[in-house]
């Protein structure tokens, strides 16, 4: 008996040794989670593409070759064979302010890009925090309906032996050989929902997780609300649409492009004593001036525009007074997951009390066993909403943190 409980003391302080805290498991998410990987990745496309319009005015810079050849009737002043070698370097001067708009529209979008990462990594936190103490619970009310069992095996055992000595009916074994059963089912159901959220901490995380330890959330008191990241990211997205809308009205505006072309030129196939002039290398400017005076598209491409601007608008204003009703909700559940708590406590208390009342009366033969279970059921069952409510708690403050738009790493800093 010595050695049995002195494995079983080893085992546990084995199990706390390689328990994950609720950092850890936040912490480790940050770092593994492949969806995040995922947004991160992509949040460098959207700067990629910001950096691709940098530069407003567009500089080009290219080198080319043509071969001009020429067959048939020719006259003798024209040249068979014209062999062109360039480099060719343009500006866009003025585009009507297309660039620059289309500039800050990539801008807004790589902000978004990473704000929208944020609220991503907010939403996933919730569900490692989430999992975390629903996990917890589980693990807590294995403990409470194995305690259960060990009394039902305690008090199976008496009452047949006292059948044996015909002291009892075979009906109160059987009840208590039932109600042993079930809660052994029980306890077998609840080890694979055990066992499933571990697997689902596991993937969220991206480490394997196979016990938690009792950490809980720091408390932040007196919290205020502000715009979340996708609040932010909304009116940023308004701010990309107007430059959208700024880069489709460029096209009735003026344009002005400057290039210059440095040519060199081979000749073959032609009348040298009458062409005896031509060029070896010319340098070529051209300084180009357009103005659209009409066209069909531009018109209905701007009002499509403006229109998906004012529908931004409206979503923003419905976002905000959504967040703030989701603000004010969780912090009223916060308020009443302690009242929750606080009822639940006294339930445990008078469970207890009237369970080990009936106790006494049964073991006494005062009261049947079916009295005495009921009491025994509505003890476990107290204890187990009682935990139940303190991880639900911390759900809760999880909840309100993150309705708060208060960064996470606020919350990390607390622990």
């Amino acid at each position: 008996m010595i050695l049995i409980r002195k494995v079983l003391l080893i085992s546990s302080i084995i199990g706390v040794m390689n328990a994950t805290t609720l950092k850890e498991a936040i912490t480790s998410t940050m770092q593994n989670n492949q969806t995040l990987k995922s947004l991160h990745i992509e949040d460098n496309a959207k700067f990629k593409e910001y950096q691709s319009v940098s530069n407003t005015f567009n500089p080009t810079l290219n080198i080319g070759a043509n071969l001009l050849r020429l067959d048939g009737d020719t006259r003798a002043v024209q040249v068979g064979t014209t062999t062109t070698g360039f480099v060719k370097f343009g500006l866009d001067l003025y585009d009507g302010g297309k660039n620059s708009a289309t500039k800050r529209a990539k801008k807004y979008e790589s902000t978004i890009s990473k704000l929208d990462t944020t609220t991503n990594t907010k939403e996933i936190l919730l569900q490692v925090v989430t999992t975390f103490f629903n996990t917890k619970t589980v693990i807590e009310n294995i403990k409470v309906f194995k305690e259960k069992s060990s009394t039902l095996k305690a008090q199976y055992e008496r009452i047949k032996e006292k059948y044996e000595l015909k002291m009892a009916t075979i009906d109160e074994v059987l009840k208590l050989q039932s109600e042993y059963e079930t809660n052994q089912y029980d306890i077998q159901n609840l080890q694979y929902q055990k066992a499933q959220l571990l697997q689902n901490l596991s993937l969220l995380t991206g480490t394997i997780i196979t016990n938690l330890d009792n950490s809980n959330l720091p408390d932040i008191l007196n919290l205020q609300y502000q715009d979340s990241e996708a609040i932010k990211a909304l009116k940023l997205a308004v701010k990309a649409q107007k430059e959208n809308t700024n880069a489709i009205d460029s096209v009735n505006k003026p344009h002005i492009k400057i290039e210059d072309s440095y040519n060199i030129y081979n000749y073959d196939d032609y009348n040298s004593r009458i062409l005896n002039d031509l060029p070896d290398q010319q340098n070529q400017l051209s300084l180009t001036l357009t103005y659209n005076l009409f066209d069909t598209t531009s018109k209905h491409k701007t009002e499509s525009a403006k229109l998906q601007e004012l529908a931004l608008k409206q979503k923003l204003s419905y976002a905000i007074s959504q967040e703030k009703m989701e603000f004010n909700l969780a912090k009223q559940k916060l308020q009443t997951q302690k009242l929750k708590i606080i009822s639940l406590k006294s339930a445990v208390e008078m469970g207890n009390s009237v369970y080990d009342m009936v106790k006494t009366k049964y073991q006494n033969g005062i009261v049947d066993n079916i009295t005495y279970l009921d009491a025994l059921s509505k003890k476990v069952y107290n204890k187990a909403l009682y935990i139940q409510a303190l991880n639900d708690y911390e759900i809760a403050k999880a909840n309100y943190y993150f309705s708060s738009g208060i960064n996470f790493k606020t919350i990390l800093d607390r622990f």
